[in-house]
């Protein structure tokens, strides 16, 4: 804090102090000649919470040595001291205490009563409670001198409007004001605040707020304020307050009055037109410009509860409440095209999946890396090298077991709300669940409330791992650094099969069949896998077969095991095994066995024709068959056991040392050469992907290879399964809606998912992206199985379609699951209703298996791109770019080989033409910030069907002004919202809709994290209004 030394000296002598008199204040001596503690005396003046050091003792004196500011401290005699009379000032904010010494024992407890009484910060605190208590009682409060702020009628409470999104029998308000002319020249900023007042209750609750309305007399608020049907009845009382703010920047506002009224007088005709009033006084103002009274007319619609025959326009809002937690609703009136207004509502939810999948991948990834483990602790190698490397890799594979139990760990454990806001993105407890994941929905109503129809977008943080850091970059620039030979980076696509190809490290984390370390890995994964499954069945032969009938599913569970096996011993990289043969005529032999009890089984339910045969000589005769039978199939399932362990200890040996001998290829063997790493610069790799783990260390080739790749599969599993979370996520919440076409269309085409990133390539962010688009790449490997969750009991009745009905409106509250079933196979439950509308073959096999086409597009819009684009830095955001393109039209390709030409899109373009506009905004030379890329990649993806994601750093800030954007141009391409008001109704969205309630469940505050620098260097279309922006907001 900077003083006025001067002028404070001379005022502190005028004015009536509390309390003054000499004290002793301890001074360090640091010199040459003295080192130790001195105290000198001072004058000292205590008034309000200021303490005044004067440099002399005397009295009249004007020369101030220093000030100490008095508030959340602690004061107490320092007995422990040598010198007597001494007390203590120690602050709560960690700053040094201050010694005092009075003359007498006396004169230091006056000044410790004085000290303790002088701090504000406690009556300050019992004021502001009962000021609560007042506002509560009263309905305001006596001390306001009519200033407020947005920033605490917007603090979302229990009451708030937002948590009646399942509330379909509420009451929409929406406002607008009329007269408000009150100074000469100016006019004002309008918003109006909503309380509610329900009898036997008597004070008011703050349940909602309009959005300001800048500059207008006149103002039509679009933001209306839905009230819930539980707290109200015909005499619940309304009251509205007027404020005007005076300046948008610091939210400071003038109260201009009050409007009261009850429910049941909102409610009787289609609008009413009441005065604005005095708050203190009750009369009705006037304006002392033309002596009129301002008003202020409510129109209020009842929403109902849909009936059976409406209740299938309410499946979405159904879908998100099934599929999505904390679900937060909003709702407006926009201006349409033919000169009525649209009525608007806004959800936002967190998807149950957001923690439920992540713990559903690792129980999946924990095992299969166990399994590796155990085989590889299995064999060994005659070469040296090859042992020495085995031995690293045990280590390292240990340690990162370790850490994905850790992880599972925490996510089993985790209780309460399951959703990682944006600080946890560094947190290695949360490394493998996605940042600040919300699906975002917007959707047309009609007059009684029921939604028409919508449009979703899932906005999501960057797939990465912050906690890993970014000294070696991400994923790409990894994969691309540990490549044979080196290459340009980034090339001109950015794609990761292509880059993994060259890296042995990438292509056998990526298990990339077209690379020999990869495919020898995918063998080891699969051979393992397959292997762990006979064992179990094979042991527990017996155990199995004791049960009647059980013969025949078993010997068929085998049989595909066996198959699998067969396929990895088959295999070219195996193709020095020779046992094949043997294996398949131990199976021969006890698949017949297992045959010949399905027979024995069968007949013993069959009676025998024999008359003259006891049935219990017969079934001792079965039994004892039985019995002999079954210790011989336990014979041969031991031999076949013993077969397998043999052959797949022999084949994961080679498969082994294909892996080891692809890793260390890498080893430079001459400096001469140049290709590989020298083991210097390989030790340096390692400890820059190791950064975050303190006990690596590395001080050899072969351990910097093994830690190098472990923290590459690590990376690549936390980032993938983020990725592929918010994509079941998202595509649980719209599969309820397709129809027959679309059924078809992603059974042939697979969806078409669109990643829209706004990262720039500057700093940490760079590493970001990488990992981000490498994980997009990547789940085009994946097949996602869609089965139903639960085929509904039919039965006759004679009330058949209200059956039906009833059937179906159970069947849509299902339960989300979704787990995997394969190494890049996770299967997804949808509900019975949304199943009966696929296709006829779809529904017979029970079950249908898609592919994800991912497609990912990049245009950085801050301060920081702009440095990137100066540097001419960008060359990661043009691949990416060249790549997703190339996606896009590979989809279009696909659909129109099957389908023909595609629909028009929202704004009823052709689809040919705006990947004619891309094609023209990738090719060099590229302008500065080209947004129009993700406008015409989302229409495109709107066309097909396809599912929508934004992200940015942490899904807040860049992300709101992104989601805000299109949901308002959907609004007004799709719906037709009057595009004069487009820019007025993308603020009100951005002022109060839930993307600031999105910043405030992340950071505690309804303020985007832009300041006015910022703002200069984003496109016009991604800045926010005056006033819900501040510097320095953190969570």
């Amino acid at each position: 804090m900077r003083l006025n030394y001067k002028e404070l000296g001379e005022v502190s002598l005028q004015w009536n102090s509390t309390f003054e008199g000499i004290l002793l204040c301890r001074q360090k001596v640091d010199s040459r000649r003295k080192r130790g503690v001195v105290f000198s005396e001072h004058w000292c003046r205590l008034k309000g919470n200021i303490l005044v050091l004067c440099r002399s003792p005397d009295r009249k004196s004007t020369e101030v040595e220093g000030v100490i500011l008095l508030e959340r401290f602690t004061v107490a005699t320092a007995k422990e001291e040598d010198i007597p009379h001494a007390f203590r000032i120690e602050f709560d904010a960690g700053d040094p205490a201050v010694v005092f010494i009075a003359r007498s024992e006396t004169e230091a407890e006056i000044w410790c009563q004085h000290l303790v009484a002088a701090q504000l910060a406690p009556t300050l605190q019992r004021i502001g409670l009962i000021r609560d208590e007042l506002r509560n009682s009263t309905g305001r409060d006596p001390l306001d001198s009519g200033l407020t702020t947005i920033h605490e009628v917007e603090k979302p409470s229990v009451t708030d409007e937002v948590l009646g999104s399942s509330d379909l029998k509420g009451i929409e308000i929406s406002l607008s004001c009329r007269d408000l002319a009150w100074e000469p020249e100016s006019t004002p900023n309008a918003h109006i605040i909503l309380s509610l007042c329900t009898p036997p209750d008597s004070g008011w609750k703050r349940v909602g707020t309009t959005e300001v309305v800048e500059k207008s007399s006149n103002p039509t608020f679009m933001k209306t304020i839905y009230l819930r049907s539980e707290p109200l009845n015909e005499k619940t009382r309304l009251q509205l307050e007027l404020v005007d703010l005076r300046d948008m920047k610091s939210e400071l506002g003038i109260r201009l009055g009050v409007v009261v009224t009850t429910v049941s007088r909102i409610t009787e005709g289609e609008a009413l037109e009441l005065s604005v009033c005095d708050a203190s006084t009750g009369l009705a103002l006037k304006s002392p410009l033309n002596g009129k009274t301002p008003k202020v007319i409510i129109q209020a619609r009842r929403c109902h509860q849909p009936s059976d025959v409406a209740a299938q326009s309410e499946c979405s809002l159904t879908t998100l409440n099934t599929v999505c937690d904390n679900l937060l609703s909003k709702r407006y009136l926009f201006p349409h095209t033919l000169g009525e207004r649209m009525h608007v509502v806004e959800f936002m939810g967190e998807p149950r999946l957001c923690f439920e999948f992540p713990v559903e991948y690792l129980k999946a990834l924990i095992p299969r890396e166990h399994l590796l483990y155990d085989s590889l602790s299995r064999i060994g190698s005659s070469d040296p090298r090859l042992e020495s490397f085995r031995k690293e890799r045990l280590i390292t594979m240990k340690q990162t077991l370790e850490q994905y139990e850790a992880a599972l760990r925490h996510l089993v454990d985790c209780s309460g709300t399951k959703f990682k806001p944006c600080w946890e993105r560094a947190n290695a407890r949360y490394d493998f669940v996605p940042t600040n994941l919300h699906v975002n929905q917007v959707a047309l109503t009609d007059v009684d409330g029921q939604i028409v129809t919508f449009h979703n977008i899932t906005s999501v943080g960057a797939f990465t791992t912050c906690s890993r850091a970014y000294k070696a970059g991400g994923l790409f620039r990894q994969a691309a650094d540990t490549a044979h030979v080196p290459s340009t980076y980034p090339p001109p696509r950015l794609s990761a099969s292509q880059v993994a190809l060259e890296s042995p490290i990438a292509s056998a984390a990526c298990l990339l069949e077209t690379s020999g370390v990869g495919r020898a890995n995918a063998l080891l994964y699969r051979g393992a896998g397959a292997l762990a499954v006979l064992r179990s069945d094979l042991l527990g032969l017996v155990q199995r077969l004791s049960a009647r009938d059980q013969a025949e599913p078993l010997a068929e569970k085998l049989r595909k095991m066996v198959v699998s096996m067969q396929s990895v011993f088959t295999d070219g990289l195996l193709n020095k095994l020779r046992e094949s043969g043997a294996i398949l005529e131990d199976f021969s032999a006890l698949s017949k066995l297992l045959s010949e009890l399905d027979v024995l089984d069968k007949s013993e339910r069959t009676p025998s024709p024999n008359k003259s045969e006891s049935p219990a000589s017969g079934s001792v005769n079965v039994a004892q068959q039985r019995a002999n039978l079954i210790a011989t199939i336990e014979k041969a399932g031991e031999q076949l056991l013993s077969r397998l362990d043999k052959a797949w200890d022999a084949g994961a040996e080679i498969l082994w040392n294909h892996v080891f001998t692809g890793f260390t290829g890498l080893i430079r063997p001459d400096p001469n050469l140049e290709v590989g790493w020298n083991a210097s610069s390989l030790i340096a790799e390692a400890e820059r992907v190791s950064t975050a783990n303190a006990t690596v260390n590395v001080d050899n080739a072969l351990t910097a290879l093994s830690v190098i790749y472990d923290a590459f599969n690590y990376r690549h599993h936390a980032c993938l399964c983020q990725a592929l979370t918010s994509v079941l996520a998202a595509l649980v919440s719209i599969v309820p809606h397709w129809n027959r076409t679309r059924w078809e269309q992603v059974a042939v085409c697979g969806i078409l998912t669109q990643f829209e990133g706004l990262l720039s390539c500057y700093g940490n962010e760079l590493g970001m992206i990488e990992d981000w688009a490498w994980a997009i790449e990547h789940l085009a490997n994946i097949r996602i199985v869609l089965r139903p969750s639960q085929i509904p009991a039919l039965g006759t009745d004679h009330t058949g379609s209200q059956r039906t009905a009833a059937v179906a409106r159970k069947s849509d509250s299902y339960t989300v699951c979704a787990k995997m079933t394969g190494v890049h196979e996770c299967e997804v439950t949808v509900p019975w209703s949304s199943w009966t509308v696929a296709p006829n073959e779809i529904q017979a096999r029970g079950r249908v298996r898609i592919r994800i086409h991912p497609v990912s597009f990049l245009v950085g819009i801050n301060e920081q791109q702009s440095i990137a684009e100066k540097f001419d830095k960008t060359a990661v955001q043009q691949a990416i770019n060249n790549q997703g393109y190339e996606c896009l039209k590979a989809y279009f390709g696909r659909y129109t080989k099957h389908y023909g030409a595609p629909p028009r899109t929202p704004s009823n373009q052709d689809v040919c033409d705006l990947l004619a506009n891309i094609h023209h905004l990738v090719d060099p030379p590229v302008r500065s910030k080209p947004i129009e890329i993700l406008e015409y990649a989302s229409e495109i993806t709107q066309a097909f069907g396809g599912i929508r994601f934004t992200s940015c750093k942490s899904a807040k800030d860049r992300t709101g002004m992104s989601v805000t954007l299109e949901q308002i141009r959907w609004l007004k391409n799709a719906e037709g919202m009057h595009e004069g008001h487009f820019q007025t109704a993308l603020q009100c969205l951005r002022q109060t809709g839930l993307r600031v309630d999105n910043v405030m469940k992340n950071t505690g505050g309804r303020k985007y994290a832009f300041n006015r620098l910022q703002l200069l260097y984003f496109p016009r279309l991604y800045r926010p209004p005056v006033g819900t922006y501040a510097l320095g907001v953190a969570p």
